[in-house]
């Protein structure tokens, strides 16, 4: 969704995702209201799909991880950390090197999904696939590697949206050759680093299977939900807008199936379209529904574009049901 700096969430070109927003969008803003019918909880392997992305806190992330972890009564040191890798100049790539390390000082046990910019604006997708900026790629996966060396490297997401430095469309070669070319090095510093090949949903803003990089350098692929305002009650926005819609979820399963890979939902959330505990609860079913086919989920517990966090009474219904499905 958005992208941070170290400290909290700060959006990234609100202007492109408003674009994204409303090329998707098929009418009026709808509220969102009542209760839904409670399936069983998640219950095989709970801490794989209670993981977030959270607040930096006095020293870290991990920190606030752990009151996630609390929260939800998982076994410490069990769900795994969202976070994102350097910021918006390549300078970030060296600049920044220490944040993974503050995640190992705190917590070694620890593993960290690690979203990692495949390019920064101003430069070319055909550039970093030339291996223009192979000493900055180098220096982010010794850093990584040093940290976290089982991590999962979610490189280059959200190729579909227009917002993304990385953007896809009509590039499609160079985003495959460069996504192809950071695997690469990355490897070169870990064996056990896994990568995590991650559209948004839906039809967005380019057709994300044409930017597929190969089965031979992804291990995962995700897909990131948002409940966003649509047209419609809740039980229509699920079936139309994610369930049955273009690169939606139905897709995200047949596609990764396809390719023999498990699925992931490295970014979820509710909020654009206020407190919506039918959304929460379809997201649970679905993990629960392909639980043998799901590596992970992650949940977006802070406040970027618009606000996502579940756990500060912002959305009461959907905080509640959370807590019910997702706690151990």
């Amino acid at each position: 969704m958005s992208r941070t700096d170290l400290m909290h969430a700060a959006p990234k070109s609100l202007k492109g995702l408003l674009m994204a927003v409303l090329a998707m969008a098929l009418g009026s803003i709808v509220a969102v209201t009542g209760a839904t019918n409670a399936a069983p909880r998640v219950s095989s392997n709970p801490a794989r799909f209670a993981g977030a992305f959270v607040n930096w806190g006095p020293d870290g992330r991990e920190r606030t991880l752990q009151v996630w972890e609390k929260w939800l009564n998982q076994p410490p040191s069990s769900v795994l950390g969202v976070d994102f890798y350097a910021q918006s100049t390549w300078e970030d790539f060296s600049k920044l090197s220490w944040v993974p390390g503050i995640w190992n000082k705190l917590n070694p046990a620890r593993n960290v999904v690690w979203s990692v910019p495949l390019t920064v604006r101003g430069t070319s997708l055909a550039d970093v696939a030339d291996g223009l900026h192979d000493a900055e790629f180098e220096a982010a996966a010794r850093a990584i590697s040093e940290a976290q060396p089982k991590a999962i490297i979610r490189l280059g997401w959200e190729m579909n949206l227009v917002a993304m430095p990385w953007f896809a469309k009509d590039q499609e070669p160079d985003y495959i050759r460069a996504f192809r070319r950071v695997v690469e090095i990355f490897r070169r510093y870990s064996g056990d680093f896994r990568y995590d090949w991650c559209p948004g949903w839906g039809a967005q803003d380019s057709p994300a299977d044409l930017a597929y990089p190969g089965d031979d350098v992804v291990d995962y692929i995700g897909l990131d939900v948002y409940d966003f305002k649509n047209e419609g009650s809740a039980e229509e926005r699920w079936d139309a807008f994610y369930l049955r819609a273009p690169f939606g979820l139905e897709w995200h399963r047949d596609f990764a199936a396809r390719h023999g890979k498990p699925m992931s939902y490295p970014e979820w959330g509710v909020g654009n379209a206020g407190d919506n505990p039918y959304f929460v609860q379809q997201m649970h079913d679905w993990l629960l529904n392909n639980e043998k086919n799901v590596a992970y989920a992650a949940y977006f517990d802070v406040d970027g574009l618009w606000p996502t966090q579940i756990d500060n009474d912002r959305f009461p219904m959907s905080q509640k049901l959370f807590r019910k499905l997702f706690r151990r």
